[in-house]
């Protein structure tokens, strides 16, 4: 193989080749005799001068590669041309460019998809060293693709800083590209781009009443798709206030089935045992007393406020607590409780604890114990409530406390949140057998469970079979003799946006693909750490390939 051959531009002679210090300088000039004015197109073959054009250029086996080119002017013999002298110029160098074209390309590359830091860095390891400043201004140089009238548009809304602004991506769905990104979700900066792309056959979108309007405004014969992924998240969100209203009758059940269970494994160990017996402790003696929920003060002054029907606005600003946890509470008799979780049966073990503490035992021995017993607690919970036992128990007194050898059941309650995930699947689906005994224990008490439960799954099912009959959905859930707190405003909804929740059912198209891209912003936001503005933030977004 030639060095021509490595160097691959036919358009060069070479003279000579030196390398020096890991550094390849190639001597080159144009194999053309004459040159065409720019000014003019007019060719000339009268050389006026010639001078040294110094040329980055890829790597040769790992080595800095530098074309050190001769460049000859050209005296333009065109009468009626301004240009009197002119250089020669060759495709794979741009004009007044200092590296060859295919160096360039990459350098592009890496400036959409890595940080100016991290494309200068890596640059030096491609022996095409330059610096992040540069990178930065490469990515800013590149063009945007046109914009090509898309026939099939995705769109859905990004975060800048979630919860606080918001963006618009616009996906065409037929290549799965972006085609372009919008500064803000408002309904007017949709409206301003739909004007100029108006031949639009199907937009697949979230369930946002801005894009709803805008697309209805501008373009009324598009074919609107609600997106099912969007669609289901709905239907969790509705079912978590469902369960955050039906959680007193919840706690209820399961605390009595829980003292029943515990009354039987009593019973139970009596008749085998007679000289062993588990007592209920009262946890306030052992545990501290559970702190007053403050939110309850609030609680009791809002529902004064609602019999008074004053005004929800009203009552956010006198209350200091937000519109939509007012209209929330407004659907309460009594205070949900918070959202996390912290229960444990780990009072059910105090007099096992008490005694193994009075025998030296370490505290962790006594937790793996627990844990064989029934303990449902986490570690640091563990530790947490023996410490209290130890403070709150004179443990001098050796006798205190007995030796327990019998695993004790608990039912284990799960969170609205789970509930709402849980409610709709399977009994094969669910592995934990706490969830799936936990489950069975509500539909077995509580009757209007078991019509949520079949309402869950026919609204999957629609969508997995892509045909069913929404309408009839909504109204079964309007006309229920039971309080469907959250399914109620949710089939509202569906009311007011039933076209496109139809299409969403019966139409193949949706909203995946935006959702991925959305995952790519989340990425190059990250990169830019707030730094960048939203120009550069645009541009990595459309011309990058990867996340």
């Amino acid at each position: 193989m030639t060095i021509n051959q490595i160097f691959n531009i036919p358009q060069l002679n070479i003279k000579r080749v030196t390398s020096e210090n890991d550094n390849i300088q190639i001597y080159a000039s144009i194999k053309s005799k004459k040159a065409q004015c720019p000014t003019c197109n007019k060719y000339s073959n009268s050389i006026h001068d010639n001078y040294e054009r110094n040329l980055t250029d890829l790597p040769i086996l790992n080595s800095k590669t530098e074309i050190i080119l001769r460049t000859r002017k050209f005296k333009c013999k065109n009468a009626q041309c301004h240009q009197k002298v002119f250089s020669e110029q060759i495709p794979f160098v741009a004009k007044y460019a200092r590296r060859t074209k295919r160096v360039s390309n990459k350098l592009d590359t890496l400036s959409i998809e890595l940080t100016s830091k991290q494309g200068s860095m890596l640059s030096e390891e491609f022996r095409i060293k330059v610096s992040p400043s540069t990178i930065t201004r490469m990515a800013h140089k590149q063009p945007l693709p046109p914009i090509k009238q898309p026939k099939i548009l995705g769109v859905d809304d990004w975060a800048y800083r979630k919860g606080v602004s918001y963006g618009t991506i616009l996906i065409d769905m037929e290549t799965s590209k972006p085609i372009d990104v919008l500064e803000s979700r408002e309904g007017d900066d949709l409206k301003d781009w739909l004007k100029k792309y108006k031949d639009i056959k199907v937009v697949t979108r979230d369930r946002a009443s801005a894009y709803c309007a805008a697309i209805t405004e501008i373009c009324p014969n598009t074919v609107q798709v609600a997106d099912r992924f969007h669609l289901l998240m709905n239907l969790s969100d509705a079912l978590d206030k469902y369960f955050k209203f039906l959680n007193p009758k919840i706690n209820e059940l399961i605390k009595s089935k829980t003292n029943e269970l515990l009354d039987n494994t009593i019973n139970k160990t009596s008749i085998q045992n007679n000289t062993f017996k588990i007592q209920k402790i009262d946890t306030d003696k052992c545990v501290s007393k559970t702190k007053i929920d403050q939110r309850e003060v609030i609680f009791k002054k809002l529902k004064e406020l609602q019999e008074q029907n004053v005004a929800i606005k009203k009552i956010s600003r006198d209350l200091g607590i937000s519109r939509g946890t007012v209209r929330s509470y407004f659907q309460y008799t009594t205070l949900p409780p918070k959202s996390y979780n912290k229960q444990t049966n780990i009072d059910l073990f105090t007099e096992h604890i008490i005694y193994r503490l009075n025998e030296n035992v370490s505290g962790k021995e006594i937790i793996n114990e627990i844990k064989e017993l029934g303990y449902d607690g986490s570690q640091t919970q563990a530790y947490y409530n023996i410490n209290i036992i130890k403070e709150k128990y004179n443990l001098s007194f050796s006798k205190l406390g007995q030796l327990q050898t019998v695993k004790i059941p608990f039912v284990k309650p799960l969170t609205t949140r789970e509930l709402a995930k849980t409610i709709g699947a399977s009994f094969t689906s669910i592995k934990e057998i706490s969830k799936k005994e936990y489950l069975k224990t509500l539909l077995e008490n509580l009757p209007e469970l078991k019509i949520v439960r079949k309402l869950v799954i026919i609204f999957k099912t629609m969508f997995w079979r892509g045909k069913g009959n929404i309408e009839r959905w909504i109204n079964f859930i309007k006309k229920s003799k039971y309080k469907l707190t959250g399914l109620t405003s949710f089939a509202n909804g569906l009311m007011s946006d039933i076209k496109a929740v139809k299409n969403g059912i019966n139409l193949h198209w949706s909203n995946g693909a935006v959702e991925g891209h959305v995952n790519r912003i989340k990425s190059k936001k990250r990169q830019m750490y707030g730094r960048a503005k939203f120009d550069l933030l645009r541009r990595k977004i459309i011309l990058s390939q990867t996340g």
